[in-house]
């Protein structure tokens, strides 16, 4: 697996901290958290100008921020039973 440096050493402190596939999942819900962040700025800067929706962001942005957040929060239920078992 090829993560960036900064990445890497996270994983394994919540390999660490959590064990192996809980600390996996802990990565991809901070990575899932932090593409939401910026797609959230997106939305704020990119809007539509003309039409019924002027000043909305595109569907596809709409789109896009609601499939994630849907993963994000299957990825917490499963983060979450890993933790209780």
């Amino acid at each position: 697996m090829n993560l960036p440096e900064p990445d890497a050493e996270r994983l394994d402190d919540y390999r660490f901290q959590m064990g192996h596939d809980a600390g996996n999942l802990a990565l991809v819900l901070d990575n899932l958290t932090d593409v939401l962040r910026l797609l959230g700025q997106h939305k704020v800067y990119c809007r539509v100008e003309k039409g019924l929706r002027a000043g909305e962001p595109p569907l596809d942005i709409v789109e896009l921020t609601r499939l994630l957040e849907a993963t994000k929060d299957l990825v917490k239920d499963s983060l979450l039973r890993l933790k209780s078992q």
